[in-house]
């Protein structure tokens, strides 16, 4: 994905200086400047696609992501087998999450500094299941 990410990235790029070299030479710096422009536009809409496509993409295969609040305890099954459970679910990003050992909201500054040592952020193509810990 990363690939096709980065080789339609440089593509727009060589559009860009293509139809800023053919069209605009008679607008000397201006035409660098547009053509800068362009290209950072065209790279910004092709990160949003992305991230919606990989947004979409994960809630379909994970549909508990949609509904995980800061907090929650959580269990985590990864493609290799390795089941991690009664984490504590803390943020996530597109494609990873990041889960702690305990709660580390309540702890005071130097229990915080330990306790941060034990939370990692877990990729989401690694995770085969998550599940949420039934309510008692």
């Amino acid at each position: 994905m990363k690939f096709i990410y980065w080789l339609i990235k440089i593509a727009l790029l060589f559009v860009v200086l293509y139809i800023g070299d053919t069209y605009l030479k008679g607008l000397g710096w201006w035409s660098v400047l547009i053509c800068v422009a362009a290209f950072i536009l065209g790279t910004r809409l092709i990160d949003k696609k992305i991230e919606e496509y990989n947004k979409q993409y994960f809630l379909k295969r994970l549909p508990v992501l949609a509904e995980l609040k800061t907090g929650q305890i959580i269990t985590i099954e990864l493609l290799n087998g390795q089941k991690l459970a009664n984490r504590v679910y803390m943020t996530s990003l597109n494609t990873e999450i990041l889960i702690s050992a305990e709660p580390i909201l309540t702890l005071g500054a130097e229990e915080l500094e330990q306790a941060m040592e034990k939370t990692h952020w877990i990729k989401l193509k690694k995770v085969k299941r998550l599940r949420l810990r039934p309510k008692i």
